[in-house]
């Protein structure tokens, strides 16, 4: 199916809202974003351009006892803001926006498509990203890894929306941040992760509120899509009048295709974090939902 197509159907889904403005966020923004197609893949071989001066990941950090310290950039325009390099799955290295405001990872459509996120055996599913200025399009989806430095963490559950800047290719929440303890020293335009003492109960590299947070997610967009089609479905039996107002038989027809989509989508994601989870033994009862 046609992204272009994806995005005229989204207009009849109630779930999915669009912002008339351009987005602008801040870390208090970001508070708000809730942690619950096919778009031009870039060569492998063509960098992803960045006007910021990042400096890269190997050799950027210091490392010390209890951790380590990534250079970064301390202005974007007139915007101070946290400027730091980021590997994905081992391979491509970005600009990201660090912020403790963000629960979550949010990287660009261009580094999406860099990543291959839109490729047809990566699972990923239409939903939703927010800040203050509204809610737009976003594809939701999981990526394999992320590196800072040498701290590097696991299946990372990831939007994909639009930047409201071209100087940076995301935003690194607290996700990856949970961690460590986080300092930023100003006077020498580094930031100081420091690893939180070991534990025993984080299988995966995640605790117990993540594991359900994640599973209870997981599954409402399940639940969701399947819910939102056999509604439409018998709308269509007993002749529903707003229905039959708003959209044409044809119209119907895609609607249900694309919620078979949707479906299909959200199998495969919640089947891979089941799958990773079973893999790290995480308890049953951590997997409810």
């Amino acid at each position: 199916m046609k992204f272009y197509l994806l995005l005229v159907l989204l207009l009849f889904i109630p779930k999915i809202s669009f912002a008339s403005d351009t987005l602008t966020f801040t870390d208090q923004d970001l508070n708000q974003y809730k942690r619950a197609s096919d778009a031009k893949k870039i060569p492998s071989g063509e960098n992803i351009p960045a006007k910021t001066n990042v400096p890269p990941v190997d050799g950027a950090h210091l490392q010390t006892q209890k951790g380590f310290e990534v250079p970064y950039k301390a202005y974007e325009g007139n915007s101070r803001r946290i400027i730091i390099p980021v590997k994905f799955n081992n391979a491509v290295t970005v600009p990201m926006l660090l912020d403790t405001g963000a629960p979550g990872m949010l990287i660009s459509p261009r580094l999406a498509a860099k990543l291959g996120l839109f490729d047809k055996d990566n699972a990923r599913i239409i939903t939703t990203a927010g800040g203050v200025g509204g809610s737009t399009l976003a594809f939701f989806t999981i990526i394999d890894t992320v590196q800072i430095g040498p701290g590097r963490d696991y299946f990372m559950p990831t939007k994909v929306s639009k930047m409201m800047s071209d100087q940076y290719e995301g935003l690194v929440g607290m996700d990856f941040m949970a961690k460590y303890t986080v300092k930023v020293d100003t006077k020498r335009h580094v930031v100081v992760f420091e690893e939180l003492p070991p534990r025993g109960d984080v299988p995966g590299g995640h605790d117990e509120e993540w594991w359900r947070v994640n599973f209870q997610e997981f599954a409402s967009m399940r639940s969701w899509c399947v819910q939102a089609k056999k509604d439409l479905i018998e709308k269509e039996k007993n002749n529903d009048q707003n229905l039959n107002e708003n959209l044409s038989g044809n119209e119907i027809s895609e609607r249900k295709r694309f919620l078979d989509w949707e479906c299909l989508e959200a199998n495969k994601l919640f089947d891979k974090l089941n799958g990773y989870a079973a893999r790290n033994s995480v308890p049953m009862q951590w997997r409810q939902y």
